[in-house]
């Protein structure tokens, strides 16, 4: 099996069939309750593909239908045997590789330099605060967890959202005193030095030198 085969959205599901059977409206309402919706794009629509593919590959089979009122016929769905080996695998490799996520935010910051100082100030500012917010959230509701006995085992996905947001929060205060203090400079001219093939009057590249290459990646995780 690909790893493309289990996307993370399809492994969020799989992961909450292996607690016991269930179906794809009962699945969808368990990971929102969980805020798991911070981590993949949750909708009926993709759980429902998500079942269909885990079924398709043999990762989880039907056990029974069941109609409550006027509700539609619901269909429950269980691991197997195959599927709890082939979710053990994705957590690992999940775990384990350093495969690009190409978040939006690095990218915007890479060309900053279309902006003015003040704009790129007011901008970083905002998202300083958003994210603040955020871990401040996400921190509360950790707590919340803990203290009504939820293990530790089972949020430490928070515990690293949490970090994180904090370190972006630490740089981004720091960045922005430096811009208060005009640093980095918006004025400095890149070097010189033109890369190969550029010709002269033609704008100047933002690096002169390549950034070097790490090496090999996996590809682009997909929801």
């Amino acid at each position: 099996m690909t790893r493309d085969a289990l996307t993370p959205v399809a492994t969020i599901v799989l992961s909450t069939l292996a607690e016991g059977p269930s179906h794809p409206y009962e699945i969808l309402a368990t990971l929102r309750r969980r805020a798991d919706d911070r981590l993949v794009r949750l909708s009926p629509g993709a759980v429902y593909h998500a079942v269909d593919k885990l079924g398709a590959l043999g990762l989880v089979e039907t056990v029974g239908t069941d109609r409550g009122g006027n509700r539609p016929e619901r269909t429950t769905y269980a691991i197997t045997a195959p599927g709890r080996q082939a979710l053990v695998q994705r957590v690992r490799e999940l775990v384990a590789d350093l495969a690009p996520e190409y978040p939006r935010f690095p990218v915007g910051l890479s060309m900053l330099d279309e902006l003015d100082p003040a704009t790129v100030a007011d901008l970083l500012r905002t998202r300083r605060d958003a994210t603040e917010a955020r871990r401040a959230d996400l921190d509360a509701r950790y707590r919340t967890a803990r203290e009504r006995g939820v293990p530790r085992r089972f949020m430490l996905d928070a515990e690293h959202e949490i970090h994180m947001a904090r370190a972006e929060t630490a740089w981004l205060d720091a960045l922005l005193t430096e811009l208060g203090n005009g640093s980095p400079s918006w004025t400095e001219e890149l070097p010189a030095r033109r890369p190969p093939g550029t010709a002269a009057g033609t704008a100047p590249a933002r690096r002169t030198e390549p950034l070097p290459d790490p090496g090999p990646h996996d590809s682009q995780e997909t929801s």
